[in-house]
């Protein structure tokens, strides 16, 4: 009987009228504690950040963030190449498009003129962000500038040494490789044991899929590259500078350096020239090279049966070294990390502070370095909280001594260029890194002439204040090990 009702025209908007008086008296009450308890509620801050796959960290968090305090992320990604020269471009104006810049930590110097201080605006909200919490190789370097904390840190990096430890542990792949070098097959403790790994496992089919496999994999593209040569000429006994300031780059140590990786082409996959981090990171997880160097969230992708082919193969251990004077000595890549600051001429600075503290705060940052993700770890409590990695990688049977080997490598880091021009310096170098790479020069003219140019950069900064500069990193890198 009911089934043709209709309400009166009248009822309906009275309804209407009713149910909205309603939603407002009850929202009312709502928005007044919101905005009694965060008055920055309603506003919307502007995050400049390296662009996908590392941008995914922070839409994990979004519609969390902006529940919790009716702030909107406007999340701007830029190319990692491009972030350094976009975000200096609108800094250098006094522009206030960007309320947060993620960028390399070792341009702080640069930034740090550009950026707010964080003390005051913890202490005014209250905001615990645990830095003794953050591991010493990225607090001490990366977070602060000149004794004034401006930045926190979003992304742990550190290089590690990857293995397929099925394939290296293949007794007839043993003795095969025994019997044409000498010694036993094993992961490389050195540069040259490197190559002859690598030479060994490249052009045939170890892994017996069908398909010609390859010894390793690097980072060739122009960029970045410079990282793969970094820790090499480290390892040699090479440094950026010495004491007076003069480039060391072009000593025997870079030679030695690149000539090894120069050689190492020749193991890589076709195309090599042109792989970055994903190129590298992709030939590895579905098993293409036997063995690569890379960030810590390599070790992550190769246990998500989203992404890899290679579950429970990888093996993991400290980058190759060098023998000085008798002595192996190996040197991890910190190869940037990633800061997070607050440029001095946002307007919506309570806001974006708290941001900070949401997107690396213990428990809610935790899963960021725990999911597949590109965010490293980078806190103690990150590396002791075994169980959330084991809960959320089930199978994984050696996610304990991948965090301990992460640990390891930060023993013995190898710190970027902390001063300012860093950027700069690094640019040149990665240009005629990859001049000889490429066979447009041999090792050692593109090594004088990245160096000529470090001096121009110098003079031109001026060389008393980058002598200063560069005796400041000196001591933080001998008090963090490095040295």
């Amino acid at each position: 009987m009911y089934e043709n009702f209709r309400w009166p025209q009248w009822r309906k908007k009275r309804l209407k009228g009713i149910i909205l008086l309603v939603a407002i008296f009850l929202l009312i009450p709502i928005s007044l504690v919101f905005a009694q308890k965060y008055p920055f509620a309603g506003e919307t801050i502007t995050l400049a950040v390296h662009g996908e796959p590392k941008s995914a960290a922070i839409y994990m968090i979004q519609d969390d963030f902006e529940r919790k305090y009716g702030v909107k992320l406007n999340v701007v990604e830029i190319a990692p190449e491009a972030l350094y020269e976009k975000e200096m471009i609108e800094l250098a104006t006094g522009g206030s498009a960007y309320d947060v810049v993620q960028f390399n930590a070792f341009s702080i110097a640069d930034y740090a003129p550009h950026l707010t201080p964080l003390k005051p605006l913890a202490e005014k909200w209250g905001l615990d962000f645990h830095l003794d919490d953050i591991l010493p190789a990225f607090r001490k370097l990366y977070l602060n500038w000149k004794d004034v904390w401006y930045g926190v840190c979003s992304d742990g990096d550190v290089h590690i040494f990857y293995y397929r430890k099925d394939i290296f542990n293949n007794p007839v792949y043993k003795q095969m490789f025994y019997a044409k070098y000498g010694y036993e097959l094993a992961p490389p403790r050195t540069w040259d044991e490197y190559l002859d790994v690598a030479e060994f496992f490249t052009g045939w089919d170890w892994d017996n899929d069908g398909e010609k496999e390859y010894g390793c994999a690097e980072y060739l593209k122009r960029g970045r590259m410079y990282w793969w040569f970094l820790d090499r000429f480290a390892d040699y006994g090479g440094n950026y500078f010495d004491e007076n300031m003069n480039p060391l780059i072009n000593t025997k140590p870079g030679i030695k350096a690149l000539k090894n990786m120069i050689e190492a082409i020749k193991y890589q996959p076709p195309g090599a020239l042109n792989y970055s981090y994903m190129e590298i990171r992709t030939a590895y997880v579905k098993g293409d090279v036997a063995m690569c160097k890379q960030w810590t969230c390599v070790g992550r992708a190769a246990e998500d049966p989203n992404e890899s082919k290679i579950l429970n193969k990888t093996g993991y251990t400290v980058v190759p070294g060098a023998y000085i004077g008798g002595r192996l000595n190996h040197k991890s890549m910190l190869a940037a990390g990633y800061t997070m600051a607050i440029p001095k001429y946002s307007k919506h600075k309570d806001a974006a502070v708290h941001f900070l503290h949401y997107f690396t705060d213990i428990k809610t940052g935790l899963p960021i370095v725990v999911k597949n993700t590109t965010v490293d770890p980078y806190r103690v409590s990150q590396f002791k909280a075994i169980d959330a990695f084991r809960k959320e990688y089930p199978n994984w049977k050696d996610v304990d001594k991948y965090l301990n080997d992460i640990l390891e490598a930060l023993k013995t880091p190898w710190p970027d260029l902390c001063i300012p021009g860093a950027a700069e310096y690094m640019d040149v170098l990665d240009y005629e890194l990859c001049q000889a790479v490429a066979g447009q020069k041999s090792p050692q003219k593109a090594l004088d002439d990245a160096a000529k140019k470090w001096v121009e950069i110098t003079n031109r900064l001026g060389k008393e204040k980058q002598l200063a500069e560069w005796k400041a990193q000196l001591k933080a890198m001998k008090e963090l090990g490095a040295l």
